[in-house]
């Protein structure tokens, strides 16, 4: 990320009264995410249309489980270091 942006971001955090809200339209406005409203009619699970809800369960924890261990991977392994006081670090 630019120098300028990051500066700006920077800004941003220090100034925000809702930093949970802040950190998020910055995430939102980075990965130039819009609000969707999708409606899903069917959901696959290893082929089967299942209509138990603890399946269901099941399968979005194991989805995202991994997701977010294949993220961090991606994102963190080989950083050793983490700025404390620079707010941006948490998304570089």
């Amino acid at each position: 990320m630019a120098t300028k942006k990051k500066l700006h971001i920077n800004k941003l955090l220090l100034k925000s009264n809702n930093k949970p809200k802040t950190n998020w339209n910055i995430v939102k406005t980075i990965t130039n995410n819009k609000n969707n409203i999708n409606t899903i009619s069917t959901m696959n699970i290893n082929d089967k249309l299942p209509i138990n809800p603890l399946a269901f369960a099941n399968a979005f924890n194991s989805y995202f489980s991994s997701e977010a261990a294949n993220l961090f991977i991606k994102n963190f392994s080989g950083k050793n270091t983490i700025n404390n006081n620079d707010p941006i670090t948490c998304l570089s």
